[in-house]
């Protein structure tokens, strides 16, 4: 009797975690057009050092039905909250009208400015930092999906610095049914560039912002922002010289003027310098960088300095012999939804550089729990097409 009541227990708590999920979209008051990479969070999930979770490209959202106040909020939209009655199907913000948005005048260089923030943000990880995340991958050549891959990760974050240990948890990994001549195994067999290992690292050390900053084919602009509320926010826009025949990349910086610090950063190429791509001659191949982007989102959580977000994409245009003449397109997400502090580094980690090496274990659903981002419906049909089969 006993068993079955514990068996009974459990198909309530699944049952009522299944119930308990709230899907909807978010679209923009005005136009209707949905709004992507929207932070949504309840107000228990502060409390108790979760991140929330965040809107995909399309404006989708997956939150978790907790009775408590559910906010949405957008550097250029008006926070919104709503008490979450499992009625959240669509909502619509309104675009922020600002009171100030106008160019900061000083003596000190835009550029100058934000060398010094990002070394202010490099010196908040001031504890042995746990964050717990969902992460994916996904390989396309010639604009069709070849590969694609999801697991939990755990990143153990070294206090000061940035560096991160990974522990794998449950993972999957899925491979197209279409690859099936010669030609097609040679690319098959292509992983992810992007290192899993180096997700955390790469978007505490700013890198990719230092890189332009040592560069004279950009400009930085740097602007303050103030709402109605008294809310504000500084915007640091990074433009590419224009008359340069390099490949140049162009974006923003979002800075917290209160804490001095990075709240978030997007860099990608600019479209204006797509022509000059260039190919270049390899060993045995040829190769051209097609696109590039570099995204992460950051949130002070109880006086903790958080990544949340981390987005990286690269196109490549790759030639090899006769058998490899294609376009290939790598993108990687890692959604952290927990943290934990002063925790213990784990001396061993996970040592593949792709998580679609890591192959299949899991021992449920994992990804229709913690995928905060409803896939596409292109990424839906390639991943049916392959568990159908």
């Amino acid at each position: 009797m006993k068993k079955i009541c514990i068996l009974l227990l459990l198909i309530s708590n699944l049952i009522w975690s299944q119930n308990n999920k709230i899907q909807g979209v978010v679209k923009d008051s005005e136009t209707f057009q949905p709004i992507p990479y929207v932070n949504i969070y309840s107000e228990n999930e502060l409390k108790n050092n979760s991140t929330g979770s965040i809107s995909n490209e399309n404006g989708e959202f997956t939150v978790i039905n907790n009775k408590s106040k559910i906010v949405f909020s957008h550097i250029n939209y008006e926070t919104f909250s709503i008490e979450s009655d499992g009625n959240l199907k669509e909502i619509l913000l309104k675009p922020k009208n600002y009171v100030l948005d106008e160019i900061v005048i000083s003596n000190e260089k835009p550029k100058d400015y934000l060398k010094k923030i990002i070394k202010l943000s490099k010196n908040k990880i001031d504890k042995n930092t746990l964050l717990k995340g969902y992460c994916r991958e996904i390989v396309k050549v010639n604009n069709e999906y070849t590969k694609y891959s999801d697991a939990l990760v755990d990143y153990y974050i070294k206090k000061g610095n940035g560096k991160a240990n990974l522990v794998l948890g449950q993972h999957r990994a899925l491979k197209s049914n279409n690859l099936i001549n010669e030609d097609d195994k040679s690319i098959g067999n292509d992983n992810s560039p992007i290192n899993v290992k180096d997700y955390v690292k790469n978007a505490y050390s700013f890198e990719t912002i230092e890189k332009l900053l040592k560069s004279d084919d950009y400009e930085f602009e740097r602007k303050i922002m103030k709402e109605a509320n008294g809310d504000e926010y500084e915007y640091i826009g990074i433009i590419p010289n224009e008359e340069s025949d390099e490949m140049l990349n162009k974006g923003y910086v979002i800075i917290d003027p209160k804490s001095k610090s990075i709240l978030e950063f997007k860099i990608y190429t600019s479209e204006n310098h797509l022509k000059n791509a260039k190919t270049i001659n390899l060993l045995i191949a040829k190769a051209k960088r097609n696109n590039i982007l570099v995204w992460s989102k950051f949130k002070i959580i109880n006086n903790q300095y958080i990544l949340i977000y981390s987005k990286k994409q690269v196109g490549m245009y790759i030639k090899m012999g006769k058998k490899v003449d294609h376009n290939f397109d790598y993108a990687s997400d890692l959604f952290v939804y927990e943290f934990k502090n002063n925790v213990e580094i784990p001396d061993n980690g996970y040592s593949k550089k792709t998580l679609f090496e890591a192959g299949n274990s899991f021992t449920d659903n994992f990804w229709t729990k913690y995928n905060i981002f409803p896939l596409s419906e292109n990424e839906e049909k390639f991943i049916n097409s392959i568990q159908q089969k």
